[in-house]
């Protein structure tokens, strides 16, 4: 293994002295080369962190756009680096790593003596996020971001997986491999949850055919957490779960990925794009227009929604000219995207309210709506009308601080297959 690991900072020091410890440990052993990439907000913090990282960890600072574009961020820098891991790993700045924490590298392996093919690996698990108890290590169905270790191939297929999701998503999959609900035990139980992206990752791997394990016991401590763990109603395995023992469905759940990686079997669930079945819609997040073959120009921003794709698009700052001829206003900021049928543009006036322009290219569709400010309003959900027709929808922003969260279907769309995702596909915080 050639290994890399970033810790996930952005200010709170005082966790970080503490979590960067055992990791500046292990990069002087030479297990994996250590990076922190750090987003803190104060140059007090920004300085402290750096001088906890000296001389071992490569700290790259000034990492802005919240957790996920960290994220997708550290994921991105360590696949591309010249070094060329043949895996690449985090650690967030709450997780303090035990005595024998090493070991979930060897996980790779004892996964490949099982009859699996291991995606991801971590020291941490958490007891409801057990699918199967193994000898000396589990099987899991979430993992998190809080410390993982992927390979090249999982790592990548969570970049272009990258996305919130729902609950049932992940308990339809695992379902379908191993006919285990994790409903019946899980923190979210039968509810229909939202779930943060990290929440997806082993969802999109075991949907590709590969396994996530853990050690158990657990050797971590988690640090800083408000409200604790128990009220978080988490629980560190801190011994081996007997309860999740089950040989049987363990060997469905081999035989089935195995047939997933040898082009049997194609689960029925999208792991790219978000399918809610209550509405019988589909849902593309702004940084998915791409793989839609749209395209954005202007002045865009990243905004943080981690409960919502992850990633919202704000116009910026620069007011729209107005065009000579027509006397429309321009705009700062645009999007143009082929949509197919119907659709429902998602947007909202941010901050303090603005305007937009929505046109369909063939139809000749036009509408300026003026948004209220989010806060306190939501999202405005505007139909575009159409029949079977494959055409250009443009969105532009008329005023700065518009907002734009995606689009939703009753029709799939179609789009462009194993296109990638990476930190350079998204704007500016």
């Amino acid at each position: 293994m050639k290994t890399a690991l970033s810790l996930l900072t952005c200010d709170k020091p005082e966790l970080v002295e503490q979590s960067i410890k055992p990791l500046i440990e292990g990069a002087k052993q030479n297990h994996y080369h250590l990076f922190v990439c750090d987003g803190s907000t104060s140059e007090a913090n920004e300085t402290r962190i750096l001088e906890l990282a000296y001389p071992t960890g490569q700290v790259m600072a000034n990492i802005r756009g919240g957790a996920g574009a960290a994220i997708v961020y550290a994921l991105t820098m360590m696949l591309n680096h010249e070094e060329d891991y043949t895996h690449v790993g985090l650690v967030e700045a709450d997780v303090v790593l035990g005595a024998g924490w090493l070991d979930c590298f060897a996980l790779f392996d004892r996964g490949e003596a099982d009859g699996l093919v291991v995606g991801a690996a971590s020291a941490r698990a958490y007891e409801d996020r057990i699918l199967f108890q193994r000898d000396g290590y589990a099987v899991m169905h979430n993992i998190g971001a809080g410390m993982i270790v992927f390979t090249r191939e999982a790592a990548r297929l969570v970049l272009d997986n990258f996305r919130t999701a729902w609950s049932t998503d992940n308990r339809r999959v695992f379902a379908q491999l191993c006919n285990v609900d994790i409903g019946s035990y899980w923190a979210f139980r039968t509810n229909e949850h939202p779930c943060t992206a990290d929440w997806h990752w082993e969802t999109v791997l075991a949907a590709h055919g590969l396994a996530a394990l853990a050690l158990t016991p657990s050797p971590v401590d988690m640090i800083g957490q408000n409200p604790p763990l128990a009220e978080q109603g988490l629980t560190l395995a801190s011994t081996i779960m007997l309860q999740r023992v089950d040989d049987i469905a363990f060997d469905r759940f081999r035989e089935n990925i195995a047939w997933i990686r040898e082009g049997g079997l194609s689960l029925g669930v999208d792991t790219r794009f978000h399918y809610d079945i209550n509405t019988a819609t589909w849902t593309y997040y702004p940084h998915q227009m791409h793989m839609l073959c749209g395209t954005y120009n202007g002045d865009w921003r990243l905004i943080e929604a981690r409960g919502w794709g992850t990633f919202v698009w704000e116009a910026g700052n620069t007011v729209g000219d107005m065009d000579a001829d027509t006397g429309e206003q321009i705009g700062n900021a645009s999007l143009t995207v082929p949509v197919f049928g119907p659709c429902s543009v998602l947007l909202s006036g941010g901050k303090t309210g603005g305007k937009v322009r929505v046109e369909d290219e063939q139809s000749g569709f036009k509408a300026e709506p003026e948004l209220l400010p989010e806060e306190g309003n939501g999202v405005l959900q505007m139909m575009v009308p159409a029949g079977l027709s494959y055409r250009n929808i443009r969105i532009t922003a008329l005023t700065p601080g518009v907002r734009f969260f995606g689009i939703q279907s009753r029709d799939k769309q179609p789009c462009i297959p194993n296109v990638s995702f990476n930190h350079s596909m998204l704007p500016t915080p």
